[in-house]
């Protein structure tokens, strides 16, 4: 199935293959740190540590602040408000899909249904599809704020899955952080790790890992 195999089962021929967005398809950190340096500026705090910021995406935005503001839930509030009025005006400013996605999405596509399980909120992760002429790639796509805990609770990916028809041992989710492994494990799907991505690997190792893919272009490995 291309990549390198690690422990447990992978489907030799999946069902159904869903993806993570951030870090895993799209290059989006730049446009991501600039909306965190914007709302850390307007509650007039400085900016974190870079490689902390991003081991946070992925998580519920308003939790991704609380460690930067002392566990302060309104501080971390009004940091996700001025976030998000940052990302809605500069979320493509930069960010790209990474080499060999948009032609792998396009080959598995043609072979077995694909799913979108981000916690992006829907409409900049439809704004980035539509952007990138995807939409049509995705079956079923899920983002934040849509009534789902979010990750790595496994509901959201149980629906996905449940749109596309497949039982969970015959998917395949593929993502970058630990999160994702955590969530793909609670919902029994095996597991492909995008380690070119943001996520703390020494994280990602406590969880079930059964695909590793060591550079975006490897995503193509998954067509074949």
């Amino acid at each position: 199935m291309g990549g390198r195999e690690e422990g447990g089962r992978t489907p030799a021929r999946p069902q159904a293959i869903v993806f993570d967005l951030d870090g895993t398809l799209i290059d989006s950190q730049e446009d991501v740190l600039a909306a965190f340096g914007a709302a850390f500026g307007s509650l007039g705090l400085p900016m974190p540590p870079r490689e902390r910021l991003l081991r946070v995406i992925g998580l519920r935005l308003e939790t991704c602040f609380l460690p930067f503001v002392g566990g302060d839930e309104a501080l971390a509030a009004q940091g996700a408000i001025r976030f998000r009025e940052h990302y809605a005006a500069h979320h493509l400013d930069h960010t790209l899909p990474y080499p060999g996605a948009g032609e792998a999405l396009l080959r598995l596509s043609r072979r077995v249904p694909l799913g979108l399980c981000t916690m992006k909120r829907r409409d900049f992760m439809e704004k980035i599809l539509r952007a990138f002429r995807w939409e049509s790639r995705f079956r079923a796509v899920l983002g934040s704020e849509e009534g789902f805990p979010p990750k790595p609770d496994p509901a959201m990916l149980r629906e996905v899955l449940r749109r596309l028809g497949t039982a969970p041992e015959h998917a395949l989710y593929v993502g970058d952080t630990w999160m994702d492994a955590a969530m793909a494990e609670g919902a029994g799907v095996p597991f492909a790790f995008a380690a070119y991505g943001y996520g703390d690997e020494a994280e990602v190792d406590g969880h079930k890992v059964h695909l590793r893919l060591e550079s975006p272009r490897e995503l193509l490995s998954l067509a074949r």
